[in-house]
């Protein structure tokens, strides 16, 4: 498994380049010093904000992992008037992060793919990668140019002096993408996207709409950048579609893509930029490294992700359905801060060390039965299992639940997580879970292994309890169609399936519901750990304090349930 580090994990580039790379089965170390809400929760993936402008960082970060590659997206984003107006904040985070950043790699031998910059060129009818020191830059990215100008040199002097070879400087046109900035103060489709969605009648735009950009979309170069790593270009690449479209094809773009009637006012007054920056895709040709999106594709998607990040994605059962549906179906890192979330698959790492096959002392086995009349161990050890699967042969017993279950010694730590997300979900008992003592957690951890199941049932009477919570511990990327599916049908007669793998979690009420729940039988190998906790008050009148009694039909239904034979 290649281990690959990037820098700006969750920028515009970064955000692409990290989720291609986990699917390519790399692990991969994100650096950035902002967080984000864009959870990645591939196992293989560990974030690390960290500010780089502090050297130690990037020596410890070498230090930690020995990296087949570097992929350095760190950037300083902004506009050209942000560039005019404070030009320190792009040439002094740029000079010492990507001097150091290059040095670690020379020192380390790790192959670096250096993300460069189209405002390296000075005006001309196209850029060619042989140019650059041949001319000075333009007036209007005059102190950006320079922050990627001086980290090429820098690794030119490495070449020159050491012999070291082991890097690609790519330099991309125009990006765009729905990981950009769109507070207003980013780049020219990010911002216009942004003043398009909020607009009903009119917007107003810069110049007079004529200068020509050359436009790449954010996922065509993350995959450049892969490309050129796998193929081992030792060069300096340009990365754009060599395609000229001009600022006001691009407007009418993102209108047409958000299906207004919305007229632009030029404002000429205000300053149009370069007139021409196409790039020269020779190279880029050469080496197999041309977009593959078309232009107005990827605007639609930009637009549309705009759109749904603007209103927000809603969970398939909203919380406040919680008590009336009877569950909650959700995403653990809705709960969590990124850094909380890294240390969070840091835990799961342990839970995965355990298996029926090695930890016998540990491990038990759980059948259930429903013969009352037949007493019997629910929880074994390994050693019993053959004997046990004999008896229920023997007596025809139908087997309705079987999984593994094993204690874990930092189950506290999940039983605190699983305290922050119901006092979230039931902010009405909220107080009465800031004191431990008054919950009795049932937590453990589970394992289902191939011809595992739970059989459609509701639990029954349980005094005190509040819900069930159901973590969802295994890889991802191990799944291949697996089974194991948790299927919920709620009070309102809707049905909910919810795959076992990490980052998704269940909420079962007991509140005031007791919903009906199964689990699908796990195959193809698939290891499906999770952490379930039983969460119960030790004194049950908190509960008919805070939910008035309601009649309990699934207590009723089961006394008059006969006994499965």
């Amino acid at each position: 498994m290649k281990t690959v580090l990037i820098t700006g994990c969750n920028g515009l580039v970064g955000s692409y380049l990290r989720d291609m790379c986990l699917n390519n089965g790399w692990k991969v170390i994100g650096v950035d010093r902002n967080s984000s809400k864009r959870i990645t929760r591939n196992l293989n993936y560990t974030f690390k904000k960290l500010d780089l402008l502090s050297e130690i960082n990037i020596i410890n970060l070498f230090k930690d992992h020995k990296y087949d590659v570097v992929f350095n997206c760190f950037g300083i984003k902004g506009s050209p008037i942000k560039a005019k107006d404070n030009p320190a904040d792009f040439l002094y985070p740029s000079f010492k992060i990507n001097t150091e950043i290059i040095n670690q790699c020379y020192l380390n031998d790790s192959w670096l793919v250096f993300v460069s910059s189209v405002g390296v060129y000075s005006p001309a009818e196209k850029f060619t990668e042989g140019d650059v020191w041949k001319t000075l830059p333009s007036e209007s990215d005059w102190f950006p140019s320079w922050s990627k100008r001086m980290g090429e040199l820098l690794l030119e002097s490495y070449k020159v002096q050491y012999g070291y070879d082991k890097w690609t400087i790519v330099r991309p046109a125009n990006i765009f993408g729905e990981y950009d900035d769109f507070s207003g103060g980013g780049t020219l489709i990010s911002t216009m996207v942004k003043k398009i969605y909020e607009a009903d009648v009119e917007i107003e735009a810069w110049g007079d709409g004529t200068p020509i950009r050359d436009f790449i979309y954010g996922k065509d170069v993350a995959s450049a950048l892969i490309k050129v790593y796998e193929k081992g270009v030792r060069d300096i690449v340009n990365c754009g579609s060599g395609i000229e479209v001009s600022i006001k094809e691009v407007i009418e773009g993102i209108i047409k893509a958000s299906g207004k009637q919305i007229s632009i006012n030029w404002n000429s007054s205000k300053p149009n930029g370069d007139l021409r920056r196409l790039m020269d895709t020779t190279k880029q040709e050469i080496h197999g490294i041309m977009p593959e999106t078309k232009f107005e594709d990827a605007i639609k998607n930009v637009y549309d992700y705009y759109v749904k990040l603007v209103k927000g994605e809603d969970p398939i059962i909203p919380k406040g359905d919680l008590l009336t549906e009877g569950a909650y179906l959700g995403k653990i890192s809705d709960f969590l801060e990124e850094d909380e979330l890294e240390k969070f698959k840091e835990m799961i790492e342990s839970v995965k060390n355990y298996s029926s096959e090695d930890i016998e002392n540990r491990l038990v086995c759980r059948y259930n039965y429903d013969d009352l009349e037949n007493p019997y161990e629910h929880a074994i050890p390994p050693s019993k299992v053959p004997e046990r699967d004999a008896w229920v042969r023997k007596n025809n017993f139908h087997v309705w639940q079987k999984w593994w279950e094993f204690k874990h010694p930092d189950r506290e730590y999940f039983d605190k997580i699983a305290i922050k997300i119901i006092k979230n979900l039931y902010p009405q008992v909220s107080r009465h879970l800031d004191n431990l003592s008054n919950v009795d957690h049932m937590g453990t951890m589970t394992l289902f292994e191939d011809g595992h199941y739970i059989d459609i049932h509701n639990d029954g009477a349980n005094t005190g309890r509040l819900c069930v919570i159901i973590f969802y511990l295994s890889d991802e990327n191990t799944y291949h169609e697996g089974g194991g599916q948790l299927k919920i049908i709620t009070n309102s007669g809707k049905e909910y399936s919810l795959d076992p793998f990490f980052d998704n979690f269940c909420v079962m009420d007991f509140a005031r519901n007791n919903i009906k729940h199964e689990v699908k039988m796990v195959n193809n190998g698939f290891k499906r750990y999770t952490y379930i906790n039983f969460i119960k008050f030790n004194d049950s009148s908190i509960l008919e304090t805070i939910f008035p009694p309601i009649v309990d039909e699934a207590v009723k239904e089961k006394k008059e349930k006969k006994k499965i034979i």
